[in-house]
C-alpha cells in the first residue's frame, strides 16, 4: 500500500512539474520580442505614436465601432418603456336633428406607455446579439490597429531598404563615372582601347538607369506611406548606425518555442461570437409564434355628446392593463429564419475548426521562418566579409592595372548586393518576429 502511494505521489509531482514547465514556456513565448524596428528608427517611433489619431483607415474603422454601439442601444431600447404624447385640436361642425346646425372647437390630449413583459427571451437574445456585434467590432478594430502597426513597420523598413539601395546605387554610379574618366585618360595615353572605354560607359549608363528607377520608386512609396499613416512631418527613411550595428553584430539566437495550446486570434474569437449570435437568433425565431405580453397604460381625454343637449361631456380616463399578442401563422417565416440561423451556426463551427488548424500551421511556419532567417543572416554576414575582401583586393589590382575596370566594378556591385541582402534579411527577420508577436499575443479583452 505504501509503495502504491509513493508511486502515485511521484506521478502527481511529475505531472505538476510538467504542467508548470508548459505554462512557464507559454508565458515566456507570449513575451514580445524586444528589438522592434522603432528602437532603431526614432522616425518610425514618432509615426507609430500618432498612428491611431492620424491614419485615415483607422479613423474609418472607428466608425464601425460607433455603429455597433448604436445597434446595441437600439436593441436594448426594445426592452424598455415607450412613452408618447398625443394632442389634437379640430373644428367640429354638427347638424343635429331638431337642434339645427352646431359648431365648436375641441382640444384633446393623451399620454400612453408600453413595456414588454414576457417575450420568451427573444428581447434578451436580441440584446445579446447586439452586444456580441459591439464586442466583435471593438475586437476587430483592436486587431486592425495592431495589424496596421505591423504594416507600418513593414512599409517603413521597405523604404529604409529602398533608400539604402538608392544610396548604394548612387555610390556605384559615382564609381562608374570615375572609372569612365580614368579609362578615357588611359585611352588618350594609349594604355587601353576604345572597347574598354565603351564597356565602362555601358556600366555607367546602366547604373544611371537603375538609380533613376530607384529614386522614382522611393519617391512614390514615400508618398503612399505619408498618405496611409497621415503623418505630415518630414521623414528621411535613412539607415541609422544603431540598425547597421544590429545587422552586423547582433546574435540571432534561434527562434521562440511554438505554442502548443491556447492559440487564439481575432478570427477565431469572431467565429466563436458568431456561433453564439446564431444561437440567440434561433431563440428569437422560436419566440415569433408564441404569445407575447406587454404592459400598457394611458391617460387620455374624450368627449361624449349628451342627449338633447348641445353641450358635450369632457372625460379624463386612466387605463392600465396587459396586452397579449399571438401570431398564430406566418407562412413558415419563423421556420425559415430558424433554419437559416442553424445553417450559419454550422458553417461557423466548421470555419472555426478549419481556422484553428490554419492558425497552428501559420505559427509553425513563422517559427520555421525565424529559424531560417537567423541562419541566413549569419551566411549573409560571411558573404559581406568575403565580398569586402574581394573589393579591397580589386582596388589594389585595378590601380596596378592587373584587372579590367569591368571586373573592378563587378566587385563593387557584388559588395553592394551583399550589404543590401544582409539589410533585407535582417529587415525580413524583424517583420516575421513582429508578425509572430501579433499572432501569439492576441488578447481578446
Amino acid at each position: 500500500m505504501s509503495k502504491t502511494l509513493t508511486v502515485l505521489c511521484l506521478f502527481l509531482l511529475s505531472w505538476t512539474f510538467s504542467v508548470t514547465q508548459l505554462i512557464s514556456q507559454e508565458e515566456k513565448t507570449k513575451e514580445q520580442y524586444p528589438n522592434k524596428p522603432e528602437i532603431f528608427f526614432p522616425e518610425l517611433s514618432a509615426v507609430l505614436s500618432d498612428l491611431d489619431k492620424k491614419a485615415p483607415f483607422l479613423e474609418e474603422q472607428r466608425e464601425l465601432v460607433m455603429q455597433a454601439r448604436s445597434g446595441k442601444m437600439i436593441s436594448d431600447s426594445s426592452k424598455g418603456f415607450k412613452i408618447g404624447i398625443n394632442a389634437q385640436a379640430h373644428s367640429l361642425h354638427e347638424d343635429r336633428p331638431a337642434q339645427g346646425f352646431y359648431h365648436k372647437y375641441r382640444v384633446l390630449g393623451s399620454v400612453y406607455l408600453r413595456k414588454p413583459l414576457y417575450h420568451w427571451g427573444a428581447l434578451k437574445a436580441a440584446s445579446r446579439v447586439s452586444e456580441l456585434s459591439e464586442k466583435n467590432a471593438k475586437m476587430e478594430y483592436a486587431s486592425l490597429k495592431r495589424s496596421y502597426q505591423s504594416k507600418t513597420r513593414s512599409d517603413f523598413l521597405d523604404l529604409v531598404i529602398l533608400r539604402y539601395e538608392e544610396e548604394l546605387a548612387g555610390a556605384s554610379y559615382a564609381l562608374a563615372q570615375q572609372n569612365e574618366l580614368d579609362l578615357t585618360r588611359r585611352r588618350d595615353l594609349g594604355f587601353v582601347s576604345d572597347l574598354t572605354v565603351y564597356e565602362s560607359s555601358l556600366s555607367r549608363l546602366k547604373q544611371a538607369i537603375k538609380l533613376s528607377d530607384l529614386k522614382r520608386k522611393a519617391n512614390y512609396q514615400g508618398k503612399v506611406f505619408y498618405l496611409e499613416t497621415g503623418y505630415s512631418k518630414g521623414l528621411t527613411f535613412a539607415q541609422t548606425p544603431a540598425f547597421t550595428n544590429f545587422c552586423e553584430k547582433h546574435v540571432f539566437s534561434g527562434s521562440p518555442p511554438i505554442l502548443i495550446s491556447r492559440l487564439s486570434s481575432p478570427e477565431l474569437e469572431n467565429l466563436t461570437n458568431q456561433i453564439e449570435k446564431e444561437n440567440n437568433l434561433i431563440k428569437i425565431a422560436d419566440a415569433e409564434l408564441k404569445p407575447k405580453l406587454d404592459l400598457i397604460g394611458a391617460v387620455y381625454q374624450d368627449q361624449v355628446d349628451l342627449a338633447n343637449n348641445t353641450e358635450s361631456l369632457n372625460r379624463n380616463n386612466l387605463l392600465i392593463g396587459i396586452e397579449a399578442k399571438w401570431n398564430i401563422w406566418d407562412s413558415s417565416l419563423s421556420k425559415g429564419k430558424k433554419e437559416a440561423a442553424r445553417s450559419r451556426k454550422r458553417m461557423n463551427e466548421l470555419s472555426l475548426q478549419r481556422n484553428s488548424r490554419s492558425l497552428r500551421l501559420l505559427i509553425e511556419d513563422l517559427h520555421n521562418q525565424i529559424s531560417s532567417l537567423s541562419e541566413k543572416i549569419e551566411v549573409s554576414r560571411q558573404l559581406v566579409k568575403v565580398a569586402d575582401n574581394r573589393y579591397e583586393k580589386s582596388v589594389l589590382e585595378f590601380k596596378q592595372n592587373r584587372i579590367t575596370p569591368t571586373l573592378h566594378f563587378e566587385a563593387r556591385l557584388t559588395l553592394d548586393e551583399s550589404k543590401l541582402d544582409l539589410a533585407k534579411t535582417v529587415s525580413d527577420y524583424l517583420k516575421v518576429r513582429d508578425l509572430y508577436d501579433e499572432r501569439t499575443n492576441f488578447n481578446k479583452n
